[in-house]
């Protein structure tokens, strides 16, 4: 993964350096405030204060000093990892001629100035555009006769793309476990309500539910196998 991350983002440098108007660049920008605010911050008799206030202050280490390794705290920990990332902001891919504020290239949870994708070509459009760049900038092929605003053109029905597919997959989870869940009830139904005040999701976030559910299994699941059940 070091190995793709450093990949990525040296091409992102070659490609911007050779062309600073049509390199297609994957910036990670601020988290939603607004919605980040929703997130749980819980404290005395709910249990111990999360700071929120930045990117650093929800790393793993900081998050498991917290809340310490033993089971149980690794899974409210996996809880509140994934009701506060669900709030940031997918990578939206755009053409770097078309954005005059260089801060808004910058990745924030990698904290990094440019970033794109490159490693996945047989994958995604994106990658198979930046192989193009790089080999115009090196030498191996002429340069792919677009213009700027062509090229965020191409960037938006990525993004397009991508977002609905993450839509889909979260609401094919969802339903998928609320299916388990009416076949397999939990083996610990209280913890259900003992949780709601902490992560009651807003009606956007339908997969929270299902890894608030799927913790719960994980960590007090019936003895019965799973194949013994009808489905």
């Amino acid at each position: 993964k070091e190995f793709m991350l450093l990949g990525n983002m040296a091409v992102a440098h070659k490609v911007q350096r050779a062309f600073p108007e049509r390199a297609l660049l994957a910036p990670y920008p601020l988290s939603q405030t607004g919605c980040l605010s929703t997130c749980p911050r819980p404290s005395g008799q709910e249990g111990p204060a999360v700071d929120l206030s930045s990117q650093s202050q929800l790393s793993e280490k900081s998050l498991t000093e917290t809340f310490g390794d033993d089971t149980y705290s690794l899974a409210r920990k996996e809880v509140l990892t994934n009701m506060c990332s669900r709030p940031m902001q997918m990578a939206l891919y755009f053409c770097s001629g078309m954005l005059e504020d260089r801060t808004q290239f910058r990745h924030y949870a990698l904290n990094i100035p440019l970033y794109t994708h490159f490693t996945s070509p047989i994958r995604r459009f994106p990658d198979l555009m930046v192989h193009r760049l790089l080999a115009a900038a090196l030498g191996y092929r002429a340069l792919p006769d677009l213009e700027p605003d062509a090229v965020q053109k191409q960037a938006d029905h990525c993004n397009d793309r991508r977002m609905a597919s993450k839509r889909v997959q979260e609401l094919s989870t969802s339903l998928f476990f609320a299916v388990l869940v009416k076949v397999q009830p939990p083996a610990c139904p209280l913890a259900l309500l003992l949780l709601r005040p902490l992560t009651a999701p807003a009606p956007r976030s339908p997969g929270l539910w299902s890894l608030v559910l799927s913790l719960l299994y994980t960590t007090h699941r019936r003895a019965a196998p799973w194949s013994q059940r009808p489905w």
